[in-house]
Order: structure tokens, then C-alpha cells, then sequence
């Protein structure tokens, strides 16, 4: 009888394609929503399918604090070290009962929620003391960290068909203890994301502060609000980036959740601690992105001029970005508090129009960029109108897509003038034809 040919007789490339078709979802699980077939359960076939399956059941961990002691065991492989890309560590917060869904923690409840978040991240930080850098790949590790209690889960669904979280889960915020916190400094972990209740800033900076090898780096900023937490936490936070975030390259900034009670925006302050150091820090970056967390106008305001312009204050004159190649901004107008911006729609597309042109003479100032997204949307009579222009440049040719809005001398302009700078022709594209789209 021939022996029966084992799948190491066939080239490395025919392998490699027989494991990447078996590991990958099938058309039929998609058809009839059936869940797909683990990959966990092909490891088991042979020694040879275990080494080649783990290559995916190991790209991305969840690890929690009752099954720390369980990962570091079965990590303990350099081998299986390597393969780790992203380790999502999730606390788990206590639980609550129903009728407390719309109430904030108690003073006692949030110290008994910082104790269980500090313990776990001791924990954790402890454990990573074992990993060295030449463990895992050359890029580095991503920590995604993700903190909620069970009950966060709220009866009601959202738009998307998910469960909405609770009024309790939106409201009670966490801060560690500053004083009593003691992480040890990892070097394995090169990115850094949080998710879940929302996690103070200036807590984030003391986890931030430990993980000395960090360039990418994705949290939430508190509302730009009146509320006096909420702007020392935003001053404090953009004031510690230079000191315990030196060696951040990728910088993605989110706002919370939409607030049950919302507080007025503060008055518009584009020279203010807050601002002057996002600038500031901004310059070290190679992709920035914001949100409503950050006001776009106050952002460029070193680039606004006409009307109602103000003249930077000696120390803030127009940044240089010598290094960023990404820029994305999103940002909203009568929308809801703290984000109305603005007090009706004419005064929306004036500012819209200020940012479109802003940051097209701030991308003079941005000499390796070659990605840009603007998109600002503003909420009239219950629609959502999209301006949304976006900049590409590769290959010696620039490419400016608009949407939404018909582009205005003053800021084709100042695109124009920036692309002159590097040498290459721009090309202008209006992706619709809207016959009432304002001009900007």
C-alpha cells in the first residue's frame, strides 16, 4: 500500500494557501448567518496545523484578570510571543441593578471602580514585565483597554441595531489615584487605546507615562465644557503630552459619549493653554486625527485672516508639521451642547468656509503631508448637511475632492498655493452636483 502523502510534501506557498482558506469565513456562514467554524479547533489537527493555526489565534488576545494567570502560561512561548499583535485587556467593572441604570456612581462606588481598575492594571503591568522587546515583532505590541461593568448594557437598541449603553455607564467617569499608582515601564507596547466608561484624561497620562516605546496613541479628551473637571482635565492633558507622550508619532483624540445634561460650550479661546500646546505637540506628529473634542476653527486659527481674525500672541505664531503625512477632522455644528458652535446656519457655513481655507494655507506649513480629510456637518431642520473635502498626494500629483459644497475662489487658492510648494500639479474634483450646494 503507498503511504499516504503528508501536506509537508507540497510547496510552502500551496500550504500557506490551504491554512489561509481554511481559517477564512466561508460564503455560506455569511449567506445563512450561521457563526464560522473556530479557528481554534484546526490547531488541533497536528503538531504542523497547531504551529500554522496559532499564527491566527493568537494575532489578537483578550485577556482579563481572572485569566492572567492562564495567558502568561500559555505565553510564555517566545515563539507564541511573536505571533501577538494586540492584547485587549478588559476590566470588568461590578455589577448594578436595573433601577440604577439612570444613576452615577456614588463617591464609595467610584473609589470601590478606581480600586478594581488600579489592581487590574498592577496586575497586568506586572505581568508584561516578563516580555521583552526582541519577543515580539519589530512594530510592536497594541494594548486596547477596555473598561465597563456588565450591566453597562442597556435594554434599548441604537440606530445600528446595538445595544445602547446606560445612563450610569455615560456619567460616571474614572480617575485613578495619582499618588497611589504604581505601574512598572514596559517597552513591548507601541500603541495605546482605551474604550468603554471614560477613563480621565490625566489618569490616561499616568498609564501613557509607563509605556516607553508608545507611538500610537488613541483616548478620549473630556467635553469642551464650562465645567471646571472638564478643563483642567483637557489643559492638563495637552500640557503632559510633550513630557509623558515624547515619543507619540500617531495621535487620534475622541470626545465621550453625548452628555444627558449637556453644558455650555466655553467662549472660543484659539490662544488658550489648551489649544497653543495641541498645536505644539501636533508638530511632532505623523498622523493626527480629532474629533468635536477639538474645534477645528480654534485649531488653525494661526491661519485665519479677514474679518474677525485676531493676531497670534508672541510664542504662537503659524506652526511647522515637518513630519505629518495624515491629517483627518470631523467636526459638527448645531448639533447638540457643548457643540453648537454656532447660533444659526449662516454662521455654520462661514465658519465651515474659515476652515476649508485655513487648512489649506496651514498644508503650505506641511511639506510631507499626503493624506487630509476635512469633514464638517452641520444639522438643519433635522438633516445633516456633509462638506467633506479631501487632499491626496502621491507620485508627484495632487488630487482635491470636495462633496457637498461648491468651492470658493479663497479656498481653492489657498490649496493651490500649498500644492505649488511641492512641485506638483492639483488636480480639482467636485465628486456632486447638488444645484443647491453653498459655495465655500
Amino acid at each position: 500500500m503507498a503511504a499516504v502523502a503528508s501536506i509537508n510534501s507540497l510547496p510552502y506557498e500551496v500550504r500557506q494557501t490551504i491554512y489561509s482558506l481554511v481559517a477564512r469565513p466561508t460564503d455560506f456562514h455569511c449567506r445563512y448567518g450561521r457563526p464560522a467554524s473556530s479557528v481554534a479547533q484546526y490547531a488541533t489537527v497536528s503538531r504542523e496545523w497547531q504551529e500554522e493555526f496559532e499564527r491566527f489565534t493568537f494575532r489578537e488576545l483578550l485577556v482579563t484578570p481572572k485569566r492572567l494567570k492562564s495567558f502568561c502560561h500559555i505565553l510564555s512561548s517566545p515563539r507564541r510571543r511573536a505571533i501577538v499583535q494586540t492584547i485587549c485587556f478588559h476590566v470588568s467593572l461590578d455589577r448594578y441593578e436595573p433601577h440604577l441604570d439612570a444613576i452615577q456612581e456614588t463617591s464609595a462606588e467610584r473609589r470601590r471602580s478606581t480600586e478594581v481598575l488600579a489592581t487590574a492594571l498592577g496586575s497586568f503591568f506586572r505581568a508584561m514585565t516578563h516580555w521583552q522587546k526582541s519577543d515580539t515583532s519589530p512594530l510592536g505590541l497594541d494594548l486596547h483597554l477596555l473598561v465597563d461593568s456588565p450591566s453597562d448594557s442597556s435594554a434599548l437598541v441604537g440606530k445600528n441595531g446595538g445595544p445602547l449603553v446606560t445612563g450610569r455607564a455615560l456619567t460616571s467617569y474614572l480617575k485613578l489615584d495619582l499618588e497611589t499608582l504604581s505601574l512598572p515601564y514596559l517597552d513591548v507596547f507601541s500603541g495605546f487605546r482605551c474604550t468603554g466608561r471614560h477613563l480621565q484624561p490625566t489618569s490616561i497620562l499616568a498609564i501613557v507615562s509607563r509605556l516607553r516605546m508608545l507611538e500610537y496613541l488613541d483616548v478620549e479628551l473630556n467635553h469642551d465644557t464650562t465645567r471646571n473637571r472638564d478643563i483642567h482635565q483637557r489643559n492638563y492633558f495637552a500640557i503632559g503630552l510633550e513630557q509623558h507622550a515624547e515619543t507619540v508619532r500617531v495621535l487620534s483624540l475622541r470626545r465621550p459619549s453625548p452628555m444627558l445634561i449637556p453644558s455650555p460650550a466655553p467662549p472660543k479661546q484659539p490662544w488658550s493653554t489648551f489649544y497653543s500646546q495641541m498645536r505644539l505637540f501636533s508638530q511632532q506628529c505623523e498622523s493626527f486625527e480629532f474629533d468635536d473634542c477639538i474645534d477645528a476653527a480654534q485649531f488653525f486659527a494661526p491661519f485665519l485672516v479677514g474679518p474677525g481674525a485676531e493676531k497670534p500672541p508672541i510664542g504662537q505664531e503659524a506652526p511647522f508639521w515637518t513630519r505629518l503625512k495624515r491629517l483627518n477632522i470631523r467636526n459638527s455644528y448645531l448639533m447638540k451642547a457643548p457643540y453648537l458652535r454656532v447660533p444659526n446656519r449662516i454662521e455654520a457655513l462661514v465658519s465651515v468656509h474659515n476652515v476649508l481655507v485655513a487648512a489649506g494655507r496651514a498644508a503650505c506649513r506641511m511639506p510631507e503631508l499626503q493624506f487630509a480629510r476635512i469633514c464638517q456637518y452641520v444639522l438643519t431642520d433635522g438633516q445633516l448637511e456633509w462638506f467633506v473635502l479631501t487632499y491626496e498626494c502621491y507620485a508627484g500629483k495632487a488630487v482635491l475632492r470636495m462633496r457637498g459644497f461648491v468651492p470658493g475662489t479663497a479656498m481653492v487658492d489657498a490649496w493651490k498655493r500649498s500644492v505649488a510648494h511641492k512641485g506638483v500639479e492639483l488636480t480639482l474634483l467636485r465628486e456632486t452636483n447638488e444645484p443647491n450646494a453653498p459655495e465655500l
